[in-house]
Order: C-alpha cells, then structure tokens, then sequence
C-alpha cells in the first residue's frame, strides 16, 4: 500500500473513506493510471472538509503518501495526471472570461466542479509539494515527467497549473470563494518555500519559484506578443486583499482555522471555541498571507533574470493621483493600513520594500504640502499630503520597543530615514504638538512636546544602547543619520530632548577618555561624540539660533563637557566643537549681561536668576547673534539612506537579510500549515 513507507515511519490511521484510501494509494504507487481511469474519479469527491483537521494529523498521514509519490511517479507519471486533472478543475471555477479561450468545457472531463471539493484536492497537493521541496526533490522533473516511456523536458503542465492558480486569484474573494482564495495562497506560498532551505551541491536544478517567475515575465503570446500582464495583477491582487482586510466569512470556515493559526498558542488558549474567540478578536488571515507570498515573491531572486514581481511593485501607481492607469492604487489607502501595524514587523517590511522600491509611493508620502495640513493630533503626529497620511509617532514607538533587537532596528530604522530625507517632512515634525503623554515612552511622563523631540529622544536612546550593548555599525549610521536630518530643522526642541543630546554627548566623551589608552576601542566613542557635536553644531547656526535657546541653555549647563572637549588631543574633534564654543560663550555673556553689579557668585551669576529669566537671555543672544548672518536657505547636504552602500541589508538584493526573516514569520503566521522549522533557514532574531 502506498500509505506504507519504505523510510521506516509507521502508517497513520486512515482519515479518508475506504475507496479513496484505495485510490489514493494506487496513485502514488508504480502503477500507471491514465487520465480517464476511475481512480481520479474516486479520489476527487474527497468530501471530508481536510483544512477543519488538525495540521499535524494531516502531515502525519501525508508523509508516507508523498515520500512514496516522489519516488514512484518518476515510474508512473502519475503526479503529472494530478496536476492535470486539478489544473482542470482549478480552471472550472476561475471567471469564465479568464478561461474561455483556454478550455472547451464540451470536450474536457472537470472531476472537481464544487470548490469544497477543489480546496481538498489542492490541500492534498500542497503536502506533497511541500514534502518534495523539504526533501530536495526536484519538484519540475516530477510535475514534467510522464513515466518510464516519456522524457521529462517539458514545463507546460507546471506552467499550466500555475496560470489556472493565477487565473483564480485574480478575482476578489468573495464570502464564497474566500476559503478557495485563501488555499491558492497557501498553495503559492509553499512553492516559493524552495527559497526557505539551505541549497546544496544536488539542489541547483531549477525550482517551481523559477518556473514561476520565468512565466509570470514571458510575453503572452494570446496577446500578441506583449510583455505579461500575470505579476502585475498578481501583485496588485495581493496587495488589494492585504487592503481589503477582510475576516473569515464564516465561523465554521477554513479560514477561521487559519486565522486562529497567526496567533500565538497563549492567545487562544483561554478560549472555549472559535465563536467565542472571534467575537472579541478580529484577524486577516487573507490579508496577512497575501502580503507574505508578496515579500517572498519580491526578494527572492530569479537567477540571472530579473524578477518581475519587484518590478510590478516598483512601477505601482498611485491612484490618488491618476484613475486612468491599470495598474495603480489609492496610496493613501496603503499608507493607512501599513501605519496601523507598522510595530508588526510583517508590516513593517512590506513599507520598507514600497518605499526602496517604488519611486511614485516614496514621492506620494514625501511631497510638499502646506503647513497649514499639519494637524495636531492627541495621539498621532499625522502629517497630511493630498489625504495621505504618514504616522511617525508609531515608528518611533516601535524602534523605541525593539531598541535592542538589530535586526528589527534596520527595517525601521531605514523606513523612517527615507520619510527624513524630504525637508516638509522633518519641518512639520517639529511643528506638529503631541498633547497627550505616550503612555509607551517610560522613561518620564511626556506631553506638550513636538514631535520631532520624541524623535529625539527614541534616537538618542538608540544610540546609547548602540555604544553600551549592540555595537552595530549599521544602526548607529542610521540612527545618526536620522537624528543629524532631525536637526537640520531643529526648532523649539523639548527641555528634555536637549537634554538628552547632551547626556550623550557627555557619556560618549567620558568613556572615550577612559578607553583613550586603547585607541581601537574608544574610536566608537570618539566617532559618537564628533557626530552628536556636528549635529549640535546645526542648532548654533544663524538660521536656526533663534529657535534653539532651550538647546544653548543645556549646553549651559553642560559647560564642563565641552571645556573637556576643547582639550581633546584630536584636532578634528576640537575643529568640529568650536562653533559650538563660541556659540555658548556669548550666550553665557548675555545671561551675565546686567549683573556686573550684582551680588551673585563671580562663577555662578546663573544661579541669581529664575529659569525663565536665563532662557529670555538666551532667546536675546540667540536672536543677536543670528541677525547679521542670517540665511533662508535649505542646507545643503543630507544624510540619505542609499540602498546599495548598506550591504548588510541588500546582499543579493536583501535576500540574504530579508529571506530568513520572511520565513520566520511565515512560519509564525501559518501554523496550520505544519512547516519544518528544523530543516529551514530562519532568522534567530
């Protein structure tokens, strides 16, 4: 019987009925069934609903099954009559437009017709193709290969199978079709799974992935040899059903089960059922998954080909902007969604690649807009362009939870450098108020402050955790470059962001001095405090002193630090400080301007006046200074995230840094998919 392994496993009890159990192991035996035998007939009024079991009893019972089937059917071709069969039925369910030139429905035998019965079949060849990849089969021979008699050259049925899949997607799911929908994103999801496990010397034969990207960028020769419009509607298919975010439709649907499957055991474990639990959760299992096979499909790479999937995403285009385009999307739309979820990383990621890859959607969030738009907001800092609407406040919050994890730091991180780059935005993050206190900001209660201060805040926090534990070069360039935008703009910044620039400034020096005797490991240090010094060195020019007071006041405050650094033996480090000396010096002669005559200490005249009384002679200082040599002009050089010169994030495209994070959530999200956590190449982090 073919549900007895030859590897050793032991049969698992039968969840099919007695003749689909007998069909079943007729077709993956040696034996050679054509297409018009009744043992496919048998086998495809599988009735029992297979997604409602639990995955681990049907990985149980499929083991055997497909470890027999890959072996026997280089003999029998029988997987090959499958695919066809369910390559047919798959077809007879898509929209008649999509296939009225591609079956004729009078000639051709369709086994399955019901789409509970083709969401079983599919379940069934989703195993055995996720035991073909997991196991290094080479998944193309078996789909081409007919038998002893045939050769095995020949792709079609593969390329068929995955047209009549794309065929089926391209529609949007309705309450009917949702769970069939959501089976096709598995089923994708498993065949771009060949990206998730270690290659090896055998392993460098072309995978279903390649067939699948080869395809998708063919010219379709029905349309007149015109470049394919397949991974374009697929990636906006998938996009579209991560925007919808619909539920599952029915409690006692597939996709119920799947949904429970994305959240960790802890959180429905208290639950009595699946009603009761998503009557107070709401989940997307649709959503989610369609927007994991989208980030698998635009990192993997396609050999020496390009891949067309990240094309499709790079050339999306607003909708917003433009009606008239096919392929396009409301931006304002995707911005929305992304920004309620951006502290999931799943979401975080997707924002990342729309912003590296695609010019229009960087261009729709960053373009100018009037201040006037900029509302403040009790808990966001929205900024608004054309409708679109950036929420930063909830980038801050999730590098400020995930501070000490790298890899979760570069994503945001660099997210959030590309919004930084465009001046608007920078400006009206220090003009947009956040009232309310941030309840995830623990350090001290916060509120009236700018935005652009909690920004402030989280980056110097980054950097200190950088140079005490992390000690990772990409993060503190990137933080750096974010907090030296930031102050390019700096206006009306909050005492207790001031503040925290020149802690930094001083922990970076004091350890410096300590570590000076070893110079390779006080560079860090040495490298931390020039920079935070150039950034400070923004606030002290004449175009922004007049809104830096509270910046100089601290710097007051901080006068021990600098007289220390003004000896540094480094000239360049003294060169870099001297504005910033100057600066404090004169603003130290306007707050001692007037007490000539007065009784206060030579050395402390600051301490006979009130806190307010300084800073309005700081503010007359700052704006004297300033009146001569005033400018308007926008500084000239920026920190700019450039893709290509961070290596460790875009090795081979980012597949190497983004493919095992992608994995582990997938892994994550799709529990029911019974995965092989062991044999894959996931992230640790």
């Amino acid at each position: 019987m073919g549900n007895a392994a030859s590897d050793g496993s032991t049969s698992a009890a039968s969840i099919f009925d007695a003749a689909q159990t007998s069909a079943l192991d007729k077709i993956v035996s040696e034996q050679s069934y054509m297409m018009s035998d009744s043992v496919w007939v048998t086998f495809f009024t599988l009735d029992q609903p297979l997604l409602d079991m639990p995955p681990a009893t049907l990985q149980q019972f499929f083991r055997p099954y497909a470890h027999n089937f890959a072996r026997n059917t280089v003999r029998s071709g029988n997987f090959r009559m499958l695919i066809r069969h369910v390559t047919r039925s798959v077809r007879y369910l898509s929209p008649p437009r999509h296939h009225a030139d591609t079956i004729v429905t009078t000639t051709t035998t369709v086994l399955a017709t019901e789409s509970f019965h083709v969401i079983n079949v599919l379940c069934v060849v989703r195993h055995f193709i996720k035991h073909f990849i997991e196991h290094n089969c080479d998944v193309v021979t078996l789909f081409a290969t007919e038998g002893n008699s045939t050769s095995s050259s020949n792709n079609d049925i593969a390329v068929d199978f995955l047209d009549a899949l794309l065929l089926l997607l391209f529609d949007a799911p309705t309450e009917d079709t949702y769970d069939l929908h959501l089976e096709g994103i598995n089923l994708l999801l498993v065949l771009a799974s060949s990206t998730a496990y270690p290659s090896t010397s055998t392993s460098m034969h072309p995978t279903l992935l390649d067939v699948f990207m080869t395809h998708a960028s063919a010219s379709d020769e029905r349309g007149g040899g015109r470049p394919s419009q397949r991974a374009d509607d697929l990636v906006k298919r998938l996009l579209l059903s991560y925007l919808d975010q619909l539920p599952a439709p029915r409690m006692e649907s597939a996709a119920a089960i799947a949904a429970t499957a994305a959240l960790p055991p802890s959180t429905t474990s208290s639950w009595d059922n699946v009603v009761e639990f998503f009557s107070e959760i709401q989940v997307f299992p649709l959503a989610d998954r369609s927007a994991l096979l989208l980030l698998v499909l635009v990192t993997a790479s396609n050999g020496g080909g390009g891949n067309p999937f990240r094309k499709a995403l790079a050339t999306l285009a607003d909708r917003d902007e433009s009606r008239m385009l096919a392929h396009s999307l409301p931006f304002s739309h995707v911005v929305a969604v992304l920004g309620r979820n951006i502290h999931i990383e799943l979401h975080a990621t997707l924002l990342y690649h729309a912003l590296l890859l695609n010019p229009s959607f960087r261009d729709a969030l960053c373009r100018p807009v009037d201040v006037d738009h900029f509302v403040p907001c009790v808990v966001y800092a929205k900024y608004i362009l054309n409708k679109v609407w950036v929420q930063v406040l909830p980038l801050l919050e999730a590098i400020y939870i995930h501070t000490l994890s790298p890899p979760r730091l570069y994503t945001l991180l660099a997210v959030l450098l590309h919004l930084s780059e465009n001046p608007p935005v920078v400006q009206t993050l220090h003009q947009s108020q956040v009232q309310d206190h941030q309840t995830w900001y623990q350090e001290r209660y916060l509120c009236d402050l700018s935005a652009a201060s909690v920004g402030v805040l989280v980056l110097c926090r980054v950097l200190k955790a950088n140079l005490s534990v992390l000690h990772d070069s990409l993060v503190q360039s990137m933080a750096m470059a974010l907090l030296w935008n930031v102050m390019q703009f700096a206006k009306n910044l909050h005492p207790t962001a001031t503040q925290s620039l020149v802690k930094l400034l001083a922990h970076a020096a004091k350890k410096e001095q300590l570590l000076r005797p070893s110079p390779d490991e006080a560079a860090a240090y040495l490298a931390t405090a020039r920079d935070l010094l150039l950034c400070i060195q923004l606030g002290c020019t004449p175009r922004l002193l007049p809104a830096n007071a509270q910046l100089m006041y601290s710097l007051l405050h901080a006068s021990d630090v600098l007289n220390g650094l003004a000896m540094h033996p480094s000239e360049a480090l003294r060169d870099d400080i001297a504005m910033v000396l100057g600066t404090v010096a004169y603003c130290r002669a306007m707050v001692d301007q007037g007490d000539d005559e007065g009784d206060g200490d030579d050395d402390g005249r600051m301490h006979d006046l009130t806190m307010e009384q300084v800073l309005e002679r700081i503010q007359g200082g700052c704006k004297a200074l300033a009146h001569s040599t005033a400018s308007q002009e926008q500084p000239e050089v920026y920190y700019r995230y450039e893709a290509q010169d961070e290596s460790t994030m875009r090795r081979d495209d980012g597949r190497m840094f983004f493919m095992p994070r992608l994995w582990q959530e997938t892994v994550r999200h799709t529990t029911d998919l019974a995965w092989s956590p062991d044999k894959m190449v996931l992230s640790s982090g």
